[in-house]
């Protein structure tokens, strides 16, 4: 009889099962869903203190040009021939933002013998730089995607300059604002204090599609009473869509090609670099029929949710919510250089320089 024969302990190999794989999957996923909006949140609030950090800079430099010069620059001016008077403030600031060799590019054009043309929609070459092309990080917002191929091969900007609560002064030279056409605004003139009054802000570069930033053109003969009751303008907009009506109420038209808020970061027009302080943040923009460069309700916004930055004329910058006091949009603006407060409550005092309102919390 032979002795039994040792084969070792005996192993087992253990698996996952499906329905626990099924199990850890679903918890991956969980997971996921859960910590991917923690990161957008993250990174939208990196972006949106960066933009916050471009606004400081812009008032610094705003500062800047004013200790150099004793007055802010023009929203509109420059060598006044040949298109020139319609440069943007932005071409003034910057040699204040570290673009001297930019600024530079500017003014040989506008130096050059025989009055060349140096209107701020075409485009020249100076030492191999394309001034109205360029790309200036410090005035585009990290959270509004940049889009060139939309505006022709224009240099964009997300900031624009303040013109006030007049939509009739816009375009002209006795603006309520710290900028308007020509304007040659000092310190010493914003009697409202300069921690109470708005000299810069974003705007929105519209992604197509009829979206916040693009501007509807109502038809002349309705323009008037529109400027005179903003509340026309608001209701051009479907805020559930976040579209604009269409087709456009008093046979209004869409802006077309690049005639859209911040797509000429050098050109003055004012659908280009102005905003008003009439309609609150991310509202419509109205303008005349096939007008770039006239009278508007001009739009701040930004891609920030709930509002838009802002800087103030003492360089601080602030939030200011979509849902800050505008006052009675049914009523008309008040007369260009009043002191008369404004009738588009805090939003609107806030965009004026020399109106005496007493401005509480925003």
């Amino acid at each position: 009889m032979s002795a039994p024969r040792y084969v070792g302990p005996i192993t087992t190999r253990r698996g996952f099962t499906l329905i626990e794989l099924l199990v850890v999957i679903a918890i991956i996923a969980i997971l996921v869903a859960l910590l991917l909006p923690a990161v957008q949140q993250a990174r939208e609030a990196a972006r949106r203190s960066s933009c916050k950090n471009n606004l400081k800079q812009l008032g610094l430099a705003l500062q800047n040009y004013h200790d150099t010069h004793s007055v802010f620059p023009p929203g509109r001016g420059g060598p006044g021939h040949e298109g020139g008077d319609r440069w943007s403030a932005h071409v003034h600031l910057l040699p204040y933002i570290e673009q001297g060799a930019l600024y530079d590019a500017w003014m040989s054009q506008a130096e050059a013998p025989g009055y060349p043309n140096i209107r701020p929609w075409n485009e020249w070459t100076s030492g191999g730089t394309r001034p109205t092309g360029a790309d200036i990080a410090a005035i585009i917002c990290p959270s509004d995607p940049y889009q060139k191929n939309l505006m022709g091969g224009q240099g964009g900007t997300n900031y624009a300059f303040c013109g006030g609560d007049n939509p009739h002064r816009l375009d002209d030279r006795d603006g309520r604002g710290c900028f308007c056409r020509e304007s040659s605004v000092k310190i010493r003139d914003i009697l409202d204090g300069t921690s109470n009054t708005i000299i810069v802000g974003e705007i929105v570069r519209p992604k197509g599609g009829q979206a916040l930033g693009d501007v509807v053109r109502p038809s002349s003969g309705d323009w008037n009473s529109i400027m005179d009751n903003p509340s026309q303008c608001a209701a051009m907009f479907n805020k559930s869509t976040g579209l604009y009506v269409n087709p456009v109420p008093s046979s209004g038209e869409f802006t077309g090609g690049d005639q859209k808020q911040g797509y000429r970061y050098g050109d003055g027009g004012t659908v280009f670099t102005f905003f008003t302080t009439i309609l609150p943040p991310n509202s419509p923009s109205c303008m005349r029929q096939r007008n770039d460069s006239g009278d508007g309700i001009l739009s701040s916004g930004s891609r920030h949710s709930g509002g838009a930055q802002f800087c103030l004329a003492d360089g601080s910058v602030r939030f200011i919510s979509e849902n800050i006091d505008t006052g009675d949009l049914t009523a008309a603006p008040a007369p260009p250089n009043s002191a008369v407060p404004s009738p588009y409550g805090i939003f609107g005092a806030l965009g004026t320089r020399a109106n005496g309102e007493v401005i509480g919390e925003f």
